[in-house]
Formats: C-alpha cells, sequence, structure tokens
C-alpha cells in the first residue's frame, strides 16, 4: 500500500459543500490536510481539503465508517488543545507584562516540580502563550476561537470550606442579575462554610485553574482585566 496523500485533522460544520465531488448542503465534512511523500503535513489551514465522508473514504481508501470515527477523534483531540489553550491564556496573559518575579510565582505555583531545575518561568510564560495563540488561531476545522484578554468573562466561583471548588457561575452583564447572583452565591457559600471569588478567563473551565491559583498573583490578575475592559 503506498503512502497516504491525506491526514485527517477533524470535522466541521463550517463548510458544507464537499471539496472533491462538489455536492451542497452536507451537514459536515471532513478536513484532510494533503501529506508529501514521506507522509508528512505538507501545507497550512490554507491547504486544507473538505469533502464529505464518501468521497474522504475514497481518497484514504478506507469505510465510510473509519473515516467518521478518525475525523471525529481528530477533532476531539483538537477540542483539547483547545481547551488547553484557553486555560494557558486565562493563567498567563493578565501576567505577561509583569514584572519577571510575578510571572515566576504564577508558573512555579502551577509547576512546584519545575522550580529547581533550571527553566526560566519568563520564557516558559511566554512560550506557552505564544503556543496557545496558535493553537486556537488554527483555522483548520473552524474559524480563530477567543484568545485575548478582552474576550475574558467574568466568573463566580463559589469554594468548600476545605478550598474545593464547589461552583462556576458566568457573571451576568445585567446588574440586577449579577447582584441577585451575588446574593445567592454568598448565600450557598455560608451554607457550605465556603467563600466565594470572581474571576476573569476565557471559559468556566479555564475559570477554575484560575480559581485555584489566584492568590499566586491577584493584583495582576485583576489588572489585566481591568486594563482590557476600561
Amino acid at each position: 500500500m503506498g503512502t497516504p496523500k491525506w491526514k485527517i485533522k477533524g470535522i466541521t460544520d463550517d463548510f458544507t459543500e464537499c471539496g472533491c465531488c462538489g455536492r451542497r448542503g452536507l451537514k459536515r465534512t471532513v478536513a484532510l490536510m494533503p501529506l508529501d511523500a514521506d507522509g508528512n503535513e505538507d501545507g497550512t489551514a490554507e491547504d486544507v481539503a473538505y469533502y464529505g465522508t464518501s468521497c474522504a473514504a475514497i481518497a484514504l481508501g478506507w469505510t465510510q465508517r473509519k473515516v467518521s470515527d478518525a475525523a471525529r477523534a481528530a477533532q476531539a483531540q483538537q477540542n483539547q488543545r483547545d481547551a488547553h489553550a484557553r486555560r494557558m491564556i486565562s493563567l498567563y496573559a493578565p501576567l505577561e507584562f509583569a514584572p519577571i518575579r510575578e510571572r515566576a510565582r504564577m508558573f512555579y505555583s502551577r509547576n512546584r516540580s519545575l522550580r529547581h531545575t533550571g527553566v526560566k518561568a519568563s520564557e516558559e510564560v511566554a512560550k506557552r502563550l505564544a503556543e496557545a495563540r496558535a493553537t486556537l488561531a488554527d483555522t483548520t476545522t473552524g474559524p480563530a476561537r477567543a484568545s485575548r484578554i478582552e474576550d475574558f468573562r467574568r466568573y463566580r466561583v463559589i469554594f468548600t470550606s476545605d478550598r474545593h471548588i464547589h461552583q462556576v457561575l458566568s457573571v451576568p452583564d445585567d446588574e440586577a442579575k449579577r447582584q441577585e447572583q451575588e446574593s445567592a452565591a454568598a448565600r450557598r457559600a455560608q451554607q457550605i462554610r465556603g467563600s466565594v471569588l470572581v474571576v476573569a478567563a476565557l471559559d468556566a473551565d479555564s475559570a477554575h485553574d484560575v480559581a485555584y491559583s489566584y492568590e499566586a498573583a491577584p493584583e495582576w490578575l485583576e489588572q489585566g482585566w481591568k486594563a482590557a475592559h476600561v
């Protein structure tokens, strides 16, 4: 069997026309990255072809079921990379221009095993932010995803008495609803002898990470949010 000409990158509903046969109105298409003679990816997002599952199956020499399974698996991996990227940006973007000691405090609070290994926190923070932004800017299986501090939302985090997260709530934009949520969260925290913290992040899952790491750099996390939402 020869070297495959394509690699499945995921599945998307942003492209509904098959790039092979031209059929339109598809519910979704498979994103196919061209490969070179050695089986390495040979292109960027602009070179990706979007085929229906039947045409993708013919192109790969697979069954449609195998194509569908592989596309879903590839997309799941991309979604995981996106989630990790959102966490990195939510944690480190507000500290991007903070003093080195502040970046180091946040980084080592989350990566204690690297504290005395020679790994420089400032370099790692810059590296992780660059990788995260590149991940969310990738348009292989859809439009670029939110990645700026300006895209952060406020989340109200309720902790239990032993500092585990009990609940994360998106803070409403409406003032009346916001006050109602604040009061309800305070009552709930009192019931479970916990506490409440408001943080900013790209999504609720990222808010978990920010809340657990908040004490490492509270002033900079707040300043980053406020500076972007003046």
